[in-house]
């Protein structure tokens, strides 16, 4: 009888701080629905690899993972247009855009408020703490 393989992308996902530039190994149904989850949920670009071997870059905004053909629904990077992608043909998945929140948590501007607090009353300045304007576009990444 054969032995139901081991999800891997888990474990991988626990020891990640973020989703920018990875591309997890679909080694099984489990793992391809919990990254699309992940995909869904990322607040960058991804790259789909369809069955086919086609990459199509864009924003995920819409999955129906529970539905009778589970599907997600993609907006193509440059485009306004809104594709309807089968889970059945994605082979692959990269988050290959970075994700515009990371580091820009509520914690992380509390932290920094602090740090500039501390060294206020040490003298120093550490100048500017607010979140910088970034490029969302990957190629200056």
């Amino acid at each position: 009888m054969p032995q139901e393989k081991h999800s891997t992308v888990k474990d991988e996902l626990k020891g990640r701080k973020s989703l920018e530039k990875w591309v997890p190994v679909l080694e099984t149904e489990e793992d391809k629905r919990i990254v699309l989850q992940e995909a869904f949920d990322y607040r960058g670009d991804v790259t789909l690899i369809l069955a086919g071997g086609e990459e199509r870059v864009g924003y995920v905004f819409n999955r129906e993972a529970d539905a009778p053909e589970p599907y997600l629904e993609f907006i193509p990077r440059g485009s306004d247009d809104q594709q309807r992608i089968l889970y059945k043909d994605i082979s692959g998945v990269a988050f290959s855009g970075i994700d515009p929140a990371a580091g820009r948590s509520w914690e992380n501007w509390v932290k920094r408020w602090n740090e500039k607090k501390k060294a206020a009353a040490e003298g120093r300045d550490i100048g500017n703490i607010e979140p910088q304007a970034m490029s969302l576009d990957d190629k200056d990444a």
